[in-house]
């Protein structure tokens, strides 16, 4: 049985999201019948009217907290941040544009039930325009082959998991964040449950080609040796070559200084036969 619940909600520029993700979210907590829950919005820097409305929201139900960042840090950063303000018993990490739907943390909280310690949401279709879904497809089959740990594929951030999954993550010091990754890393009874990903709920969205691919190169430093193996080798291969092209200056000197010295005995020579012909 679950008693308490935290919910983090990312935000930025989430103005024409808020309402409904706050609306259904409830909604789903009623249905769970927890006896404490608390959404925590944190505000990522937004240009939008997001924070007002999330105060507004705040003012209505304390439950709601809202956390306001300087800037905007990155969503991984803000997952970060409301994961080390969480109270509750359990914790779940949610986007704040309706991609993944509140509904699903039903069924995370049966498999938590069940004595999973994590659970989280496995993307069996998502709709996005064709490039995402190959990029997003290519990243998941290279990162497999690559990872030192078993990261699933099509796993995302949306996830439910225990409190002492969440003070293992709280202890880590990581600067360059990749949460599912460090989810998994952490170990403990985990298991998926496949959802259909939505569309936005409403506006465009936030998660750029760069910041993707940002955030891929930071799953690989992070979870490879292969970059450090990398370069390790080549650092390895150019001090090789750089004593070799040493080596070979010092003999080439060696060889220009003997034809100098003997182009000028020569030279003498000649001088001196020319001086006696006369």
């Amino acid at each position: 049985m679950i008693d308490s619940i935290s919910i983090v909600i990312p935000s930025y520029n989430e103005s024409q999201n808020i309402s409904e993700v706050y609306r259904r979210t409830v909604e789903v907590i009623k249905k769970i019948g927890v006896k404490k829950y608390e959404l925590i919005f944190v505000e990522n820097g937004s240009k939008d009217n997001s924070l007002e409305l999330l105060k507004k929201i705040n003012s209505e139900n304390k439950s709601v907290k809202v956390i306001s960042l300087s800037r905007n840090f990155g969503y991984q950063s803000a997952i970060a941040v409301g994961l080390k303000y969480s109270e509750n018993d359990y914790v779940c990490v949610m986007d704040g544009d309706l991609q993944d739907p509140p509904e699903i943390i039903s069924k995370f909280v049966d498999k938590i039930k069940e004595g999973y310690d994590v659970v989280y949401g496995i993307r069996s279709k998502r709709k996005t325009n064709f490039l995402n879904k190959i990029f997003y497809n290519l990243f998941y089959e290279i990162y497999s082959k690559l990872s030192e740990i078993d990261v699933p594929k099509k796993g995302g951030d949306f996830c439910l998991m225990s409190k002492k999954i969440v003070k293992s993550l709280n202890s880590l010091s990581e600067k360059n964040l990749f949460m599912r990754g460090l989810r998994s890393w952490v170990g403990f009874k985990q298991t998926g449950v496949e959802y259909e990903r939505d569309a936005r709920y409403a506006g465009k969205t936030n998660f750029s080609f760069f910041g993707a691919t940002a955030l891929a190169l930071d799953g690989f430093v992070s979870f490879s040796l292969i970059p450090l193996r990398f370069i390790l080798i080549t650092g390895t291969v150019i001090s090789f070559l750089s004593f070799l092209f040493f080596l070979f200056s010092c003999v080439l000197s060696r060889l220009l200084l003997i034809s100098v010295k003997n182009e000028s005995i020569i030279s003498k020579i000649l001088f001196v036969l020319s001086i006696l012909s006369l």
